[in-house]
């Protein structure tokens, strides 16, 4: 069950984290750019858990309410990229609106909560998609050519070695 607080949490989390909200952006863009939220009700997700990064991977989980649980067909764009997508029926857990004293949990000032069921959607990612670079793209190509040449950090070092010797 999802708790409303953790949700909660989670958002505070991620937005006292730059580099975790870089990362959800960077997630938001990789489905973007693989066109899943041109396919029903994707769009309407909203994050529950994550990310969490692992050494290889991304993982964010996603709510949905349970009349739009998200079409299958865009999960399975994201399986031709290595990703793993899971479905699961769940709960989460609403504060009640409180109106009467009958609406608070008994011996305490704590709302009674109401279970609503919704779809979480556990995306797990390679984490190469994620990652961001504050290379331009100037630097990107100079790289590629370096490597095009042959030029690599054990060349330079050997090559140095050559030139320091002759002198």
């Amino acid at each position: 069950m999802i708790n409303a607080n953790d949700s909660v949490n989670n958002h505070f989390k991620i937005h006292r984290s730059a580099s975790l909200l870089d990362v959800l952006i960077e997630f938001d863009k990789f489905l973007d750019d693989l066109n899943v939220y041109s396919y029903d009700n994707w769009l309407e997700g909203e994050v529950v858990d994550g990310p969490h990064l692992t050494r290889y991977w991304c993982e964010i989980s996603l709510m949905y309410p349970y009349e739009q649980m998200p079409d299958p067909a865009g999960g399975e764009r994201l399986l031709g990229k290595k990703c793993k997508v899971y479905y699961k029926e769940d709960y989460y857990l609403e504060p009640r609106e409180v109106k009467t004293p009958d609406d608070y949990e008994p011996g305490s000032r704590k709302p009674k909560s109401d279970k609503i069921p919704v779809w979480v959607v556990k995306i797990k990612l390679p984490k190469k998609y994620v990652l961001t670079y504050d290379r331009t793209e100037a630097d990107q190509e100079e790289l590629a050519k370096g490597f095009q040449q042959g030029l690599d950090d054990e060349t330079r070092q050997s090559g140095n070695a050559d030139a320091e010797a002759d002198i």
